[in-house]
């Protein structure tokens, strides 16, 4: 079992990895640049930019999904000014079920990627991997 300068092995270091990236973005980027800065492992360093990427992939999700809402908002705002008593709104309220959907979806794949981890397993997700191979 390959250890890290850290005296962990390199499986608990990458489950740590996917784990923090649950509960804290910072403390992920900080787990993972001490990764790509300090440690050699091929395989740590790929989970390292996958679990940066997987955060930042659902993030910019979510913000495509309140932009949406937003430009509801700026129409409905118009539609006042005119005096239209009409008023826009997603309909049953589907943005905050997608946005519930893609959180859990999120803590999903990290949760399974973080228990392959420990031994030093990981799954295929078609663009992150793309992302992580132009980047590492």
């Amino acid at each position: 079992m390959q250890k890290t300068k850290l005296g962990i092995s390199v499986g608990l270091l990458g489950a740590a990895l996917y784990f923090i990236g649950l509960m804290n973005f910072l403390g992920l980027i900080l787990l993972a640049g001490y990764v790509l800065l300090f440690e050699t492992n091929e395989w740590l360093k790929r989970s390292a930019v996958k679990a940066v990427a997987i955060v930042i992939g659902f993030t910019l999700v979510t913000v495509i999904i309140g932009i949406g809402s937003d430009v509801i908002a700026v129409l409905n705002n118009l539609l006042s000014w005119v005096r239209i008593p009409f008023a826009l709104s997603w309909p049953l309220q589907i943005d905050s079920i997608v946005l519930n959907a893609v959180d859990a979806l999120e803590k999903l794949v990290l949760l399974v990627l973080g228990f392959k981890a420990f031994t030093q397993g990981s799954i295929t997700i078609g663009p992150i991997d793309k992302v992580v191979d132009k980047n590492i």
